[in-house]
């Protein structure tokens, strides 16, 4: 393959993981900001309507939105450091824990959703379970997106896959190696200088 053709392909690679884990990075940032108000939100707004719940004779809805909040507020933040750990620092572990931990709480939501947990807030049910799976997409994305970025730092050329650039750093290494040979093979003695002899010419 060419290598100024090379150089082009692996450049626009490369600008591609940049925007893959640039979206990645603001929707999670979007997403779990958004979990943690709404589950706060359905709190508080029980808390003004449960004398109406309770007059009415129906079980308050208070402790299961409880439960939705401590849910928030441990896997919205877990969320968001592993996503930074992905996009930031192309860690494959945080993508791969990301999604086992998701799948995790997808299936609790699941069990939780057939012993009728949610059926009397069922736009709770979806709204977690959307970003449980949202979350587990964007975590295989992010996966993806690290075993290409990897490849990439192993290619010729990287970061910048640039063809003036490299050739610059070609000459800037022979540079280097010429004066490294010199600096070894120069000598800190002075050679001894030698004079005729002009006695024998002044007799």
């Amino acid at each position: 393959m060419d290598t100024k053709f090379e150089l082009t392909a692996n450049y626009a690679s490369l600008k591609k993981c940049k925007k893959t884990y640039c979206v990645l990075f603001y929707y999670y940032i979007a997403s779990s900001t958004l979990l943690l108000l709404y589950s706060f939100t359905n709190l508080v707004c029980l808390g003004v309507d449960a004398n109406i719940i309770m007059k009415a004779g129906a079980e308050p809805l208070a402790p299961s939105y409880m439960l939705l909040l401590i849910d928030a507020i441990i896997i919205a933040p877990l969320t968001l450091f592993l996503s930074t750990r992905i996009c930031l620092k192309q860690h494959d572990l945080s993508a791969i824990l990301m999604i086992i931990f998701l799948i995790l709480n997808l299936s609790y939501f699941i069990y939780k959703r057939n012993s009728a947990f949610f059926d009397r807030v069922p736009i709770a049910f979806w709204t977690f379970m959307l970003y449980n799976i949202f979350g587990i997409s964007g975590g295989c994305i992010g996966f993806k997106t690290n075993l290409k970025y990897h490849w990439l730092e192993e290619q010729y050329g990287f970061p910048l896959f640039n063809e003036r650039a490299e050739e610059q750093k070609v000459r800037i290494d022979q540079f280097q190696c010429e004066y490294n040979r010199l600096k070894r093979t120069q000598s800190n003695a002075m050679d001894e200088l030698t004079f005729p002899d002009l006695t024998n010419k002044t007799k």
